[in-house]
């Protein structure tokens, strides 16, 4: 698509538009949304964004001036608010929820409010759009860098998501983008940060990832497989969420009276809904701080690093026949251990490996990388 009056470039920081966006701003309305403080003089970077932006051709350089002080996040109502007061656009481009820089995936929701349809970087999947720079085009882009932002790219660097070898890294010659919207945004979130956002209905795919279909198939078969001598008569299930593992347990085990635990509200009245109370599932709306941790069966997979409490104090609780963890990387070398110091040795295992796949689990064009997991079936020593 030609670049017109009707695009809208939008950035996080000066310079971003130059490492990611300079093919997309040529008579389009270039916005940074923060005033570049963390680089130095407010009044500098603002200079330097505006003859940066007239370099690549932009018709309108605006920066929305709010505070670049990393770690803080951006304010995502101000930004919104502000966004919005831009006015309407036929394509807009902006970064990735899935980069690095938590400033970045805080305009990646923010525009996803605002807009219909965001172009998002492409970030090595698929790419829907994509502009392979010229070595005229090209040249210019290390021009602005090696002159106009130079002050800024050897500056202390004091942003661990913004290293220079990053930077480097970020210099591409090929720049490419694919359409998105906002239920793909806070999925792609969802899966980048330990934050739970509840305002999507099934926001990490449970029902038709086949990363986690896969992972619930093998938690099943490793199950069955533990308990068909003696099937456990009560089941706590921790961090049910919305109640995907809930109903395979109850189909797994009939008998069983399952108590599935989620402290969070909105995962809390989903859970109801989907499995509803009685038929030998009670809902209860906490945390495993507040009840006792005994069951037969005690499942309690991709849960604990949203706990508050100590791990080795969840640990310390458990009391049961059979306990399933499903965890991966140091955060299950760690389980392990402290299950073994609390009288735990493990049973049976399974390794689900990654996968990468659409956000949505279906068709987004966005892809994401499913971490992997190893289960784990633990019995009291």
């Amino acid at each position: 698509m030609e670049p017109s009056v009707s695009t809208l470039v939008l950035v996080a920081h000066p310079v971003d538009e130059t490492l990611g966006f300079s093919s997309v701003c040529a008579r389009a309305d270039v916005v940074s949304v923060t005033d570049g403080r963390g680089g130095g003089c407010i009044a500098a970077r603002a200079d330097e964004f505006r003859q940066a932006c007239e370099r690549i051709g932009a018709r309108r350089p605006l920066l929305l001036n709010l505070p670049d002080i990393f770690p803080w996040r951006l304010p995502l109502e101000v930004l919104v608010e502000r966004i919005r007061t831009l006015g309407p656009y036929r394509r807009v481009y902006t970064h990735s929820p899935f980069e690095a820089h938590p400033h970045h995936r805080d305009v990646a929701l923010a525009a996803s409010r605002c807009f219909e349809e965001i172009w998002v970087h492409s970030l090595g999947g698929y790419a829907a759009e994509a502009h392979v720079l010229d070595k005229e085009a090209y040249q210019r882009k290390l021009d602005i860098l090696n002159t106009i932002y130079r002050r800024e790219l050897t500056l202390p660097d004091e942003d661990p998501c913004r290293s220079g070898a990053e930077t480097l890294d970020n210099i591409a010659g090929v720049e490419s983008f694919v359409p998105t919207q906002r239920p793909e945004v806070i999925q792609a979130l969802a899966l980048m940060s330990p934050e739970i956002p509840a305002d999507l209905p099934n926001v990490w795919a449970f029902e038709v990832s086949p990363y986690e279909i896969e992972r619930y198939d093998h938690t099943c078969q490793l199950l069955e497989q533990a308990c068909q001598a003696m099937p456990p008569a009560s089941i706590l299930e921790l961090g049910a969420c919305e109640g995907a593992m809930t109903c395979r347990l109850r189909r797994l085990f009939p008998s069983a009276e399952i108590c599935a635990v989620e402290s969070h509200p909105a995962f809390a009245r989903r859970l109801r809904e989907h499995v509803g109370q009685g038929h030998r599932v009670k809902v209860v709306e906490a945390s495993v701080c507040d009840i006792p941790l005994e069951a037969d069966l005690i499942v309690m997979a991709e849960m604990l690093t949203y706990v508050p409490e100590p791990v080795m104090d969840v640990l310390s609780r458990l009391r049961g026949r059979y306990l399933l963890t499903s965890y991966r990387g140091t955060f299950d070398t760690c389980l392990r251990q402290g299950l073994q110091a609390c009288g735990w040795r493990e049973s049976l295992s399974a390794q689900v490996l990654p996968r990468f796949e659409p956000v949505d689990g279906r068709d987004s064009l966005m892809i994401a990388r499913r971490p992997g997991t190893q289960i784990r079936l633990w019995r009291p020593v």
